[in-house]
């Protein structure tokens, strides 16, 4: 006769069964830890460089050229995520408010958006440079140029990339064209700097940028300075939560990078 207390034992083997497995998926997904570049497979390369703690993916709608003349950001921070403020404390989330036609209404007509993935990724790491090697390496110079390696890397620079990396269909139907000049301008607008960085109490503006591709391979490289005003931008010494915001003329993004110091150049 088998006793209730037996099955305490099965209980805590499934359990342990369980955490074991939870941890070898975790495991697997920080490959670069336990693997040297020479051993990442091509699965394991793209996630490194489409997601991970270096790559980031946001969703945004994306307006269309021939409506942009028609509609502002709302900067109002009212309703808006805490989370979403850029450093000036405006709003980057997708409230709109009419522009110089007041007949438009608050709310955005969804045919005049597309909906976009954006990629940004901390180049400024080995890690980034040794997976795009590892492309290379496995022959894939086209999907090199797609995910718009940068083409310098200076030591005095943080490097962050911007990229339009899909476009958002209906379930069935064709992807259809990227559209053209998805970033838009880069130039200053009254608001101040399009791009910024931020790490604690310090923000810095791109020294450069730089624009590659067009359509489906386009990206901007931002060229952002090492320190502000004699002191580090990124503490060499601990883990930092970086944040990186663009506010463009269709669209605006705000995403979050936690480094450490290893995981710097």
């Amino acid at each position: 006769m088998i006793r209730a207390s037996g099955s305490f034992p099965v209980k805590r083997a499934l359990i342990l069964c369980g955490l074991i497995c939870a941890a070898s998926v975790l495991h697997a997904d920080e490959f670069w830890k336990s693997k040297p570049p020479s051993e990442w497979n091509l699965k394991q390369t793209m996630k490194l460089l489409e997601d991970s703690p270096w790559s980031r993916q946001e969703a945004r709608a994306v307006f269309r050229p021939d409506q942009v003349a028609d509609v502002v950001y709302d900067k109002s921070s009212r309703h808006c995520d805490p989370d979403a403020l850029d450093s000036g404390g405006n709003c980057l989330q997708a409230h709109l408010k009419p522009g110089t036609d007041s007949s438009r209404g608050q709310q955005s007509d969804p045919s005049t958006t597309d909906e976009v993935v954006f990629l940004i990724r901390w180049e400024s790491a080995a890690r980034v440079e040794n997976a795009f090697a590892r492309l290379s390496e496995l022959g894939e110079r086209a999907t090199a140029r797609y995910l718009s390696m940068p083409q310098r890397l200076p030591a005095d620079r943080y490097v962050v990339t911007l990229k339009a990396l899909e476009k958002f269909v209906v379930a069935g139907t064709p992807p259809g064209s990227m559209p053209l000049n998805l970033i838009g301008s880069l130039e200053n607008d009254s608001t101040g700097p399009r791009a910024r960085l931020s790490a604690g109490n310090l923000s810095a503006a791109p020294a450069e940028s730089e624009r590659t591709g067009v359509g489906a391979e386009e990206a901007v490289h931002f060229y952002f300075p090492r320190e502000v005003n004699g002191a580090p931008l990124i503490p060499a010494d601990r883990l930092s939560r970086v944040t990186f915001e663009f506010r463009g003329q269709r669209f605006s993004v705000k995403t979050h990078f936690t480094l450490s110091p290893e995981m710097l150049r």
